[in-house]
């Protein structure tokens, strides 16, 4: 599980006369800021939604799915729509590397944000500092160090790169541009780095200096700074020109005694193509009052909006407070259904017709519930197992939300007919523990988590983890300095060595030796290490980053039940945590997405359905990702941005690295059904676990741990080998991308340049073949 580190507004004018009689606002309280927006296609709205670690397959057999106990969002995504069940994620498969990937249609080494969800960056001394992934869209690195080295890498967290080496001084173009020109504000909920993501940060960087925000922060004498976290973080509203959702908003400020703007410039200074004249709000502070915040028991359409004393509710009608102080505000990067999509309506009816929410997961134990049959689950957010009795309990609500959450929005006139819903998962994490198919199994046997709930004794939930220093202990590496991120994890050799360095290349043989037991899998002494990404494999999978410094030595992929550390005993099971991301493994870079409204079929389910998974079958993870994406239609998370912007006949000023889903639509346009063979086998060329990145990766996995210190030929061949098909690769698939955006614009390509394209792929798909049986 994940905790991220996560209208017009009503018009002054309507909130008061609200506010005076008390009445429910209409329908349409946004038609006047919305009726600017400019989509084609007959959308009108659009709704996007990522989950945290919600799962369309089931983990345990017997055991419903998450998306199977949220039958009123299943059925309206099956009867209005696609839900696409063979969604590959990037790596490395975590929260930011994954959302950012989905709201800009680019892997991470183009956005910026491939190791997720935090990373190192070398100094100058050859030592690293740590830094967050989640930062505002605008800020340089966030070095979270607690005394940032002099020096530090202040490149864009969002650092672009279109191919141009050495190019770090560009941000990634931002996923709300297309919208904003097309004259649709667009409202940001708990979404990654869209809205402001941490106060130190942010604040200067998007107030300024010399800000009243920044003197309020600095005022608060608590260490945690809760107070602005409510008022500041995870909640954006990105205007369009002229919209008064920006232009007519005032608060009274701290330090202040009357109300000034809320909005500030939406300042993006490399934008392609410029971005200027453009406002936003940040921070539920000064996005509320626009929703109904400030007018006491508001409703409408028999939906609570706000509570007796005035403070925006969710679904359930409970005040929306910050969970650390109880302020209203933002409550904070786990939202759960019902938080969300309460504000995504409470937007949409106020007139923002293009909203982007994140909601958390279900397995963990949620506030205020007990009774869990997870033995370890003692505290709020403690892993909880399949089928626990919190987890059935979570997953009604969840249903529940989406239920109200449909119906408001039908009320309000917002239905497939008019509306855009885009919705998927990021990731798809591994449960950590006791399972049908395991050596440790939950109780009785055949629970189901329905009429029978699953129990887990102590011991039986939780990620292994594991010492990497203490693993290395007597071996020749033990002395090596280097540092490490545990999402994948990469490794940070100390002094940005060569690939090739001695002791970076005795490292990696002694890595791929650890072993430790597993009590799951129920092998002691197995290998911890399943894949191993030199640095050429890296480029092959996406993991470099236009800034160098950003970049690790080489990326580990564990066995997904483990989980590394550099402290503590050498393997111990932590039952606070025990969904496992980040790996190479079908586990986990197999997810799903749902597309629904104009202009899409319904087609109900493409892919396997919620039993056909590959963990219910396969729970120790011993299969590749191609091997268990046989069925259905092969989509990346990267195909979400280019389809979405598609149905809404928008542009980006970028070529995306996916591609327009042409299955899903309702009629296919001949130069996107003459790509759909190009498209498939762009996808296993440049996908970051395609069959090319698999096959570079056992090859690679090998290379690394073979050889010893003056007897490494093999490795070096390997590693030549591995670099020409990289380049190669690298140059096909931008051409691919080009066609691929050409037949999206409805230029189809030349049938020799396609049978061309076509069999240069086949060929570098063999030739990466042919490394894993040298």
């Amino acid at each position: 599980m994940d905790v991220k580190p996560g209208r017009r507004v009503m018009g002054l004018a309507v909130a008061a006369a609200l506010a005076a009689t008390g009445a429910a606002a209409a329908p349409a309280a946004g038609a006047t800021a919305a009726g600017g927006c400019r989509l084609g296609n007959g959308v009108k709205h659009v709704v996007n939604l990522v989950f945290d670690n919600v799962h369309f397959f089931r983990d345990n057999p017997a055991v419903p799915s998450d998306l199977e106990r949220m039958p009123h969002l299943l059925g309206f995504l099956k009867a209005n729509g696609t839900v696409l069940s063979n969604v590959h994620t990037p790596l490395i498969a975590h929260t930011a590397d994954d959302s950012l990937s989905i709201y800009t249609g680019l892997y991470g080494d183009r956005h910026g944000q491939p190791v997720s969800n935090s990373y190192r960056t070398y100094n100058p001394d050859g030592t690293t500092d740590p830094a967050g992934s989640f930062a505002y869209w605008t800020d340089p690195v966030y070095d979270t160090a607690p005394a940032p080295t002099t020096g530090h890498d202040t490149a864009p967290t969002m650092v672009y790169s279109d191919g141009k080496p050495g190019d770090t001084g560009r941000q990634t173009p931002a996923p709300w541009v297309p919208f904003t020109r097309a004259g649709c504000s667009v409202g940001d909920f708990s979404t990654a780095n869209m809205v402001l993501e941490n106060t130190k940060l942010d604040l200067p960087s998007v107030f300024g200096a010399g800000s009243p925000e920044v003197a309020q922060y600095n005022a608060d004498p608590s260490n945690f700074k809760d107070a602005e976290t409510a008022d500041y973080t995870g909640v954006a509203v990105h205007c369009a020109k002229g919209d008064d959702t920006c232009s007519a908003a005032r608060a009274v400020k701290f330090g202040q005694t009357t109300p000034s703007p809320s909005a500030v410039a939406d300042a993006l200074p490399t934008e392609p193509g410029g971005y200027t004249g453009y406002q936003a709000l940040f921070g539920a502070r000064y996005v509320m009052p626009g929703l109904g915040a400030g007018t006491p028991s508001l409703s409408r359409n028999g939906y609570p909006v706000t509570d007796a004393a005035g403070t925006l509710t969710d679904l359930d009608g409970n005040a929306m407070t910050n969970s650390s102080t109880g302020k209203p505000g933002f409550p904070g990067f786990n939202p759960t259904a019902s938080q969300s999509l309460a504000y995504l309506a409470d937007m949409q009816e106020s007139g923002i017709p293009v909203t982007y929410g994140y909601i958390s997961d279900l397995h963990e134990r949620k506030p205020g519930t007990s009774g869990c049959t997870t033995a370890s689950a003692t505290g709020t957010g403690y892993a909880i197992g399949p089928g626990d009795s919190c987890y059935a309990d979570n997953a009604k609500a969840y249903d529940a939300a989406f239920a109200k959450f449909f119906d408001r929005l039908a009320k309000d006139g917002i239905t497939p007919k008019n509306t855009l819903f885009v919705i998927s998962a990021e990731e798809n994490d591994q449960f950590a523990g006791a399972n049908a198919g395991r050596a440790m199994q939950p109780s009785p046997s055949g629970c189901d988590g329905v009429s029978v709930p699953c129990h887990y004794a102590a011991g039986q939930v939780g990620e292994l983890a594991t010492n990497i220093n203490g693993l290395l202990s007597g071996t020749a590496s033990s002395g090596t300095k280097f540092d490490i991120e545990p999402q994948g994890a990469a490794i940070y050799a100390h002094g940005m060595p060569k690939p090739d360095d001695p002791a970076v290349r005795q490292l990696q043989r002694d890595t791929a030796a650890m072993t430790a037991d597993d009590p799951y899998t129920g092998v002691n002494g197995e290998k911890v290490v399943n894949y191993q990404a030199g640095a050429v494999e890296q480029r092959v999978l996406h993991l470099d980053a236009a800034d160098p410094l950003r970049t690790p030595t080489y990326t580990v992929f564990p066995k997904p039940d483990f989980y590394f550390a550099t402290s503590g005993p050498n393997v111990s099971v932590q039952g606070r945590y025990a969904w496992n991301h980040g790996y190479y493994s079908p586990n986990i870079d197999i997810t799903w997405a749902a597309v629904a409204g104009p202009g899409v079929a319904a087609r109900g389910i493409d892919g396997p359905d919620p039993a056909g998974g590959n963990e219910s079958h396969d729970p120790n993870s011993t299969h590749t990702v191609p091997q268990a994406s046989t069925v259905g239609t092969w989509v990346e998370e990267t195909d979400l941005r280019p389809t979405l912007l598609y149905l809404t006949h928008l542009k980006d000023d970028y070529v995306s690295d996916g591609r327009v889903i042409s299955q899903i639509l309702t009629s296919r346009p001949p130069a996107l059904a003459a790509t759909e063979r190009l498209a498939a086998l762009y996808q296993q060329l440049n996908s970051s676990v395609g069959a090319f990145a698999t096959d570079t990766l056992i090859a690679d996995t090998a290379a690394l741990a073979g050889g010893s210190a003056g007897h490494d030929e093999a490795f070096q061949r390997e590693q030549w080998l591995l670099t020409r098909l990289a380049d190669e690769r690298d140059q096909l698939a931008r051409e691919m991308k080009a066609r691929l955006a050409e037949a999206a614009d409805g230029r189809a390509p030349t049938f020799g340049s396609l049978r061309s394209a076509q069999a240069r792929a086949e060929v570098l798909l063999d030739r990466a073949h042919r490394l894993t049986v040298r």
